[in-house]
This record gives C-alpha cells, sequence and structure tokens, in this order.
C-alpha cells in the first residue's frame, strides 16, 4: 500500500504534524477531506443572488467549493487557527501622539497576520516534506479559492457565530486561519455541534449598519470593515457611522459574551505595536513613509490612497473644529471623491464653530 494511502503511517504522520504545530506555537490545528463543500453552494448562490458578495471574494464558485479545482491532487487540508488577541489596557500607550487619532481593528495592532501565519504554513509543509518525497500542496492565508472559515470549520477548529465568525471554545472569535491543501490521505477530524448562540442575539442587535440581518446572513455592503476597505463610494449615510475607524471593525466581536474569557496571544509578533494611526500624519504621508509605517502590517494592504479617504472621514467625526486646516487641501485634491468627503467633513466640523 502506498505510504500516502496507509492508515497507519498516516496516523503516525497526523500526530507527529500535531506535536511540531505546538513547537511553532500553533493555537489550533484540524485536519478535513479535500471533498467538495457541497453544503456551501447553496449559501453562495442565495448570497449572490441577494448582491452581498464582496469584490475580495473568488468569484468562481467551483473553485469556493472543491479544494480539488485548485490542488488536483488534493486529499486532505491541514487547518491552522493562531490567537492575535491582546488586552488593551496591558498594550503600549505613545504620549506624543495628537490629538487626531484613527483606530486600527484588533487585528491590526500587530504584524501582519498573513506574513506570520505563511511562515508557520511554510515550516509544517518543509516537516512533512522531509517525512515525504512525493508530497504536494498548496498553502494560503486568505489568498485561497476556498471559504476559510468553512474549511476550518470543518476541521474541528470552532462554530458560527450569527455574525459568521467562528468561535473556539479558548480563543473566541480572535483568530486567524491559514490552510494547506495536501495530498496525503490524513484523517479528518470531525466539526464541532452549532450550539453557542442559540438564546443570543447581541452581535445583530449591535451591529450599526444592521448588516447582520439575521443569524449567519450578513449584507457585507453595509458591513463597516468592508466599507472601509472597499474602493465603491462611502454613502453619507453611513459615514458618520464609521466613527473615528480607518481600518477593520471589532464591534461584534467585542459584544459577543463568547469574547470576554479568552486566552491572550502567545504570539510577540501579534503583541501591539500601533493600535491607532495620527491621522494628520496620514492625510500627508509619503509613499516611503507609508511602506515604513504599515508594510508590515495588515492595513496596509489596501494602500495609502483608500486610508487617506477614511482619514478624511474619520477627521470630519472628531467633532474638533480645529481639524479643518488639515482638510483644506483636500479641497483641491485630483480626485473628485476625495473633494467630496472634505467637503463633507468641513462643513461638518462647521457647524461646531
Amino acid at each position: 500500500m502506498s505510504v500516502l494511502s496507509s492508515r497507519g503511517s498516516m496516523l503516525e504522520l497526523k500526530s507527529e504534524i500535531i506535536k511540531y504545530a505546538h513547537t511553532l506555537s500553533i493555537d489550533l490545528i484540524g485536519f478535513t477531506t479535500a471533498d467538495r463543500f457541497n453544503g456551501l453552494e447553496n449559501i453562495l448562490n442565495e448570497r449572490k443572488k441577494k448582491n452581498y458578495l464582496s469584490e475580495f471574494e473568488e468569484e468562481n464558485f467551483e473553485l469556493r467549493i472543491n479544494p480539488r479545482k485548485t490542488l488536483k491532487s488534493a486529499r486532505s487540508i491541514v487547518v491552522i487557527g493562531q490567537s492575535y488577541y491582546s488586552n488593551i489596557d496591558s498594550s503600549p500607550v505613545d504620549t506624543n501622539r495628537s490629538k487626531f487619532q484613527g483606530d486600527l481593528a484588533r487585528i491590526s495592532w500587530g504584524e501582519d497576520y498573513h506574513i506570520v501565519l505563511k511562515e508557520k504554513l511554510d515550516k509544517l509543509s518543509s516537516f512533512i516534506g522531509n517525512k515525504h518525497s512525493d508530497f504536494q500542496f498548496l498553502s494560503f492565508v486568505d489568498t485561497g479559492p476556498l471559504v476559510d472559515r468553512h474549511v476550518a470549520w470543518r476541521a474541528g477548529l470552532g462554530v458560527f457565530g450569527k455574525n459568521n465568525c467562528l468561535i473556539n471554545d479558548k480563543l473566541g472569535s480572535w483568530f486567524v486561519i491559514g490552510y494547506m491543501l495536501t495530498n496525503l490521505d490524513i484523517e479528518a477530524d470531525k466539526p464541532k455541534e452549532n450550539i453557542c448562540c442559540i438564546n443570543c442575539n447581541i452581535c445583530i442587535k449591535e451591529c450599526p449598519t444592521g448588516a447582520i440581518e439575521k443569524p449567519h446572513v450578513i449584507n457585507v455592503k453595509k458591513c463597516i470593515s468592508y466599507i472601509l476597505q472597499s474602493k465603491d463610494s462611502i454613502l453619507e449615510n453611513n459615514r458618520e457611522l464609521l466613527e473615528t475607524r480607518i481600518y477593520g471593525c471589532d464591534i461584534c466581536q467585542n459584544k459577543c459574551p463568547k469574547n470576554f474569557m479568552v486566552t491572550e496571544t502567545s504570539l510577540d509578533e501579534f503583541k501591539p505595536i500601533v493600535k491607532q494611526i495620527d491621522l494628520v500624519d496620514l492625510l500627508t504621508i509619503s509613499n516611503k513613509k507609508f511602506k515604513l509605517l504599515l508594510g508590515n502590517n495588515s492595513a496596509g494592504w489596501r494602500g495609502k490612497k483608500i486610508l487617506q479617504r477614511n482619514a478624511i472621514i474619520a477627521m470630519g467625526n472628531q467633532n474638533r473644529a480645529s481639524a479643518i486646516p488639515y482638510l483644506l487641501p483636500y479641497l483641491t485634491d485630483d480626485r473628485v471623491e476625495m473633494r467630496e468627503y472634505a467637503r463633507w467633513a468641513i462643513a461638518k466640523l462647521k457647524k461646531l464653530t
């Protein structure tokens, strides 16, 4: 029997992979088959019908449902989860910061999770490759066509909250996911029973834009995190709801009872480096300085222009008329949309004088 399919050798390898993952300080690891995610097809079709798909998602549903469309030889998927939670009270404070600050979601307080998890997956693949010369794999962190949370759910890493975040008993929903398609026939773990949110609707009630329309039904176009990342025009009635955020939103996760008593991250890479960005600096920052500031941060991937747009809106929501001089240059910006956001912010702040 092939070493790739021998049950005994695969059980032994699974145990070795788990042990090695622990030496890499990986918080969660699970395994699932490379079979189609048949139950997902109806969900994706319904979201498409309602225009609830985002611009960041793979448009080919077959790629999202069938792992073997990405790796033809795929037989199993190794899935990892890593906590990025740090208690806000234990993180450093910059005493020299200005009064105009823009908020980053917790996922962006430390180093870019894409890089951190990819390095761990690379080490795992090297470990496995040293044991199997004919090992084939592809690994992804937010870059693959599959729906990460469904892959992680089927591998037993957690259950779905009503906000569609995956919730783990120890980490809550404060963890990021990476996965590796492999040609190894590793025994699959079982999904956990989804019973954690039966009598709770807090996330639905607390979402300021009503993006969580009902349990497990999210209108992504209303989600603050999506709005701050999308290139689409930000409607005027949504701008105040963004408050001083410039990247991401943690409202539903902060309000979730499952996140009240969770294990903090053990990784130095995810310890807070920057929680807020000086908006004045961001509005005038050069490309070189932007790369230095956010080049190794997950917020930086959207680029300077999107974050500057968000900064203008955040300045308008500061409720300090003293912000107006910093916005005036944008009234003559080459970009029509930036002039519009600046006019809105200045008009809003002038009402305070």
